[in-house]
């Protein structure tokens, strides 16, 4: 009995390795830009008000699976109506910090809006088996 769990232990890393091995191919897969931000104190800034402004860092390249999802779809998931260009990355677990704590998305050029707390968390990001996690994200206004 123990080898018959062992063997299906084994099948199962095996078939993670592969699922990662096409999540970072580059035929299949996009490059994600992802800006992480920095509060400075702009020239306007009033310390009373702490209007701190955001400064864009250098961008970090991920790799993963990118679709578009269409509104119908959105609906029927109950994400809720939202705007066109709605898309789905599907990617390793380890940059979901990443994705919470970023300014900025970048897919194909066209800018994405993040989870941030103060806006409602525009982004959901959902676990999945094998070390992957689903994010979704809107296009921003």
């Amino acid at each position: 009995m123990g080898s018959a769990s062992f063997n299906r232990g084994r099948k199962k890393r095996r078939l993670f390795h592969e699922v990662f091995r096409l999540i970072e191919d580059d035929k299949l897969c996009s490059e994600i830009k992802i800006y992480l931000s920095t509060k400075v104190a702009g020239d306007d800034f009033d310390s009373y008000e702490n209007n701190y402004t955001d400064q864009l860092l250098n961008p970090i390249l991920v790799k993963g699976y990118v679709r578009e999802i269409s509104p119908e779809a959105l609906v029927w998931k109950q994400y809720g109506l939202s705007n066109i260009g709605t898309k789905e990355i599907l990617c390793r677990r380890k940059y979901r910090n990443y994705f919470e704590t970023c300014a900025k998305i970048e897919v194909d050029g066209e800018e994405y809006q993040v989870f941030k707390e103060g806006t409602g968390g525009k982004t959901i990001i959902s676990e999945r088996p094998g070390e992957l996690i689903r994010v979704v994200i809107t296009r921003k206004d």
